[in-house]
């Protein structure tokens, strides 16, 4: 009994030693060769496109792309059965979990392309603000449907066009024979409309809405500040996740709740888009949602500077403290935006009358300062 006890036990050791032995030369060939990303591949764990992409590092680069990782060794492509092997699929769930939603995809051809895919997906004609982007017409002529805009007047006070109301779509509705709109939430100056009462409108009307949410990436992160996100007040939405989040140029999301065919949209989304994605935009969009999540907290911080520096400083009063609109005053608008960019101030854009500024949790306090005192200064100037 004591000898088969004994052999047991040595059976055991030497297991052990070979099981270290060769979990250690799997460590050596990953190491060595650098065909896998890390130890975790090896091992079958998932990573995210993020992960991958940043570890990636094989002795010779046979593929795609030319520069052979000389531009950037994060540009890679399809790797074998290895990646991407559901690490975007994986990322566009959780992110659909953040947002709320059942459905969610990462885009990588700017926010514009999933306006199209919508209303391609949609198929049916539409009403618009009178200040839509650009996307919702060339939307509507890929689809080979109307795109009804409505009037858009001045505000006499602001200036700008007015903000569509339920009121006025519906009537347009109407009055063209259209039961589906496509409205901005928020506009580029940060200002909303009343999203709520017109998705009600246009689903009592037994329609659908698309909603452009392309400023308002960020309205999820901190609902006690920001209005409510479009996700949750719309069919369908898009939302560039590079102006407010911390995702590279050309990056977005789809997201759809809502009475949309999916299925659809995927299909409309590949039809548009390209079987040659950029990895590296793609991981930028896990790194924003992290981000965001991460410096939620900043938004406190924002929101302090934003009043104050509207207390210090005439601007457009908006529902989206992050979007300051400085006020110049009729015919300066151009001119001052100038200006500031002599100074080293570079605007997101101007119009006869406002220079708008967006600021994000990535702006530091010092930073924030500059933008403040080069306001004041060439406010001085042009008075």
């Amino acid at each position: 009994m004591p000898i088969l006890l004994l052999f047991r036990f040595a059976c055991v050791i030497i297991f052990k030693a070979v099981l270290r032995r060769s979990e250690s030369y799997l460590r050596k060939i990953c190491a060595d060769s650098e065909l896998s990303v890390s130890f975790r591949r090896c091992r079958g764990t998932d990573m995210t496109v993020k992960e991958y992409i940043e570890t990636y590092s094989p002795a010779y680069r046979g593929h795609t792309p030319g520069h052979k990782g000389k531009a950037d060794r994060r540009d890679i492509t399809e790797i074998l059965d290895i990646f991407p092997d559901g690490a975007i699929a994986s990322s566009e769930r959780a992110a659909a979990h953040l947002y709320d939603v059942p459905y969610l995809r990462f885009l990588v051809g700017g926010s514009s392309i999933g306006i199209k895919a919508a209303v391609l997906a949609l198929g049916e004609d539409f009403v618009t603000d009178g200040y839509c982007h650009r996307a919702a017409e060339e939307a509507a002529r890929l689809a080979g449907v109307n795109c009804f805009k409505l009037p858009a007047p001045a505000d006499a006070r602001t200036g700008l066009p007015e903000l569509t109301s339920a009121e006025s779509l519906i009537n347009e509705m109407r009055s063209r024979g259209a039961r589906n709109a496509l409205v901005q939430y928020p506009d580029y100056y940060g200002r909303t409309p009343d999203l709520k009462k017109i998705y009600a409108a246009v689903r009592s009307y037994g329609g659908r809405l698309i909603c452009d949410s392309a400023h308002g990436a960020h309205f999820f992160l901190r609902p006690d500040l920001f209005p409510i996100s479009a996700t949750q007040l719309s069919d369908v939405c898009n939302m560039s996740a590079h102006k407010t989040l911390g995702a590279m140029t050309q990056t977005a999301f789809l997201a759809a709740g809502g009475k949309i065919d999916r299925e659809v949209l995927d299909e409309k989304l590949d039809d548009l888009g390209t079987t040659s994605p950029n990895y590296v935009l793609l991981a930028s969009l896990e790194t924003a949602l992290g981000d965001g999540m991460n410096m939620r907290g900043e938004y406190d911080r924002l929101k302090r500077f934003s009043d104050e520096f509207r207390s210090e400083v005439p601007c457009l009063k908006n529902d989206d403290f992050t979007r300051i609109a400085v006020d110049f005053g009729n015919g300066n608008g151009r001119t001052a935006a100038y200006a500031l960019y002599d100074i080293g101030i570079a605007a997101e854009k101007y119009d006869d009358r406002y220079v708008v500024f967006i600021i994000t949790p990535y702006d530091t306090d010092d930073e924030l300062g500059v933008l403040l005192n080069g306001v004041e200064r060439i406010r001085e100037g042009i008075k």
